[in-house]
């Protein structure tokens, strides 16, 4: 393949699409009539009660299911506007199904639903597909696996996907996400109505509920995409001209010594090897009965956390120019995206399973009945790529004895890159290069702006109605 064209990742100001892939289509056409009922049926009895006081609002049970139901609408409308499709990620999935890297066509292969066992209901679950991985293809294994060091430049030169070679891709400034968030203020609004009926308070509390669930929306949109907003402003360093201080780099892991192997939960059974950086989180789904403040006896199923645990070795960030060390123990935030592997069972099986170790068997669940048994697994592997913000800084001579550094290696690999916040950057680790994980960040506008114009409208109508009723 020759040279990625920039233009392709390049923005339009406004890019409405509908949400893509067909999956998610359907979802937007189910949540549309979804909406158009919450219209007819929910904004009549909120005008009914707090316009003409007249009560409309259904009673006990019929009360929670229209809070229920509001905050579903709210919350599938922002999920799937995210979802929803812009330039950027259409050629972005073009360039996948035309001329597929290496890793995508091993996770097409082996991606699905495995049945391990019928009878004791376990199954391995691995993606098929994978947002973050590459979108051309990165150099071989047997490229970088040769016999000189591992910080030399590559035969083949940059990544493909680096920034200087593909540019920064900046989010449009509206997409259809933008307006599924104008949609998911009415939702909203229904909610801080509701929410007296269901606390028994005064009615007129909404109009103080109703600024504070639109602020604290507001803060949360606006906090949690500002790492997003942090790759746009930042320069990326080739690193083999790194400079001490600040630096983002992109480019694709590599081992720098041996690898342990990750065992999931102290189960053989699960393991993972070549995961340089790794987390795993062990659940249970919960089946509980309870008794509501009406004396109903009701049942619900949730997932409670038991354990977890994540590690860290050191590794190299190889961009094509050059190889440095990240230290990656020293980083609190790494954002791993889909768990790269999954293991369920039935509680009888996992009940039932031989070789358990003692403190496994005394292990509790606290209250309810346990159904199932989760195991999820995040990590990044070997040749995968990644972004990292954090601090060059020079590596002491006992270490770069231990990393097996030598005078005749180039001068980045005497240079690491660690997880130390600055004023002006957050040390992270993210999986994926900048073009993907920037193809799925929404604008200034649509996570600041709007939400903070839902914010002064949503105060401005309560304002309004406490008056007037």
């Amino acid at each position: 393949m020759g040279k990625p064209d920039r233009s392709m990742f390049q923005s339009k100001m406004i890019d409405i699409q509908i949400p893509m892939p067909w999956f998610y289509a359907l979802m937007f056409f189910f949540i549309m009539i979804g909406y158009s009922a919450f219209l007819i049926f929910a904004v009549p009895m909120h005008v009914s009660q707090y316009v003409f006081d007249t009560y409309d609002y259904p009673d006990a049970d019929g009360i929670f299911a229209l809070f229920a139901g509001q905050l579903v609408l709210f919350g599938l409308l922002l999920a799937i506007g995210q979802k929803s499709d812009t330039t950027i990620r259409e050629n972005i999935r073009r360039i996948r199904e035309e001329a597929p890297p290496r890793d995508a066509r091993i996770r097409l292969d082996a991606g699905g639903v495995e049945l391990e066992s019928f009878w004791r209901g376990a199954y391995t679950s691995r993606p098929s597909c994978d947002d973050l991985g590459w979108v051309f293809e990165p150099p071989g294994r047997a490229e970088w696996m040769r016999d000189s060091t591992s910080f030399e430049p590559d035969v083949s030169g940059i990544i493909q996907e680096h920034p200087s070679v593909v540019g920064t891709p900046t989010p449009p400034d509206f997409t259809t996400n933008g307006i599924m968030l104008i949609m998911s203020a009415l939702p909203l609004f229904g909610i801080g109505l509701t929410v007296p009926f269901l606390t028994n308070s005064d009615p007129k509390s909404a109009f103080l509920v109703i600024p504070a669930l639109f602020a604290l929306f507001a803060a949360v949109s606006h906090l949690g995409n500002a790492s997003g907003r942090a790759s746009i402003t930042h320069v990326t360093q080739k690193v083999r001209s790194i400079a001490v201080g600040d630096a983002e780099v992109v480019g694709q892991v590599r081992e720098l010594g041996e690898i342990p192997t990750v065992v999931v939960d102290n189960d053989p059974s699960k393991t993972a090897d070549e995961l340089p950086a790794w987390r795993w989180l062990y659940d249970v789904e919960i089946e509980e009965t309870y008794t509501d403040s009406e004396g109903n006896t009701k049942t619900r199923r949730y997932w409670r956390t038991i354990d977890s645990d994540s590690g860290d070795v050191s590794f190299i960030v190889h961009d094509g120019t050059g190889g440095m060390v990240v230290e990656s123990a020293t980083f609190n935030r790494k954002s791993f995206g889909q768990p790269i592997m999954t293991w369920t069972c039935s509680h009888v099986s996992f009940s039932q399973l031989r070789n358990l170790t003692l403190w496994k068997t005394l292990r509790t669940y606290g209250s309810g009945q346990v159904l199932r048994h989760r195991w999820r697994l995040w990590g990044i592997s070997l040749g995968d790529p990644c972004m990292i913000h954090g601090r060059a800084k020079q590596i002491s001579t006992d270490k770069r004895a231990v990393y097996g550094i030598s005078r005749q290696d180039p001068p980045c690999s005497r240079i690491c890159i660690e997880g130390e916040d600055s004023q002006s950057m957050k040390a992270r680790i993210w999986r994926g290069t900048e073009l993907t994980n920037l193809s799925l960040v929404e604008s200034a506008f649509e996570t600041t702006v709007l939400p903070v114009g839902m914010t002064i409208l949503a105060s401005t109508i309560s304002l309004f109605l406490y008056l007037v009723s």
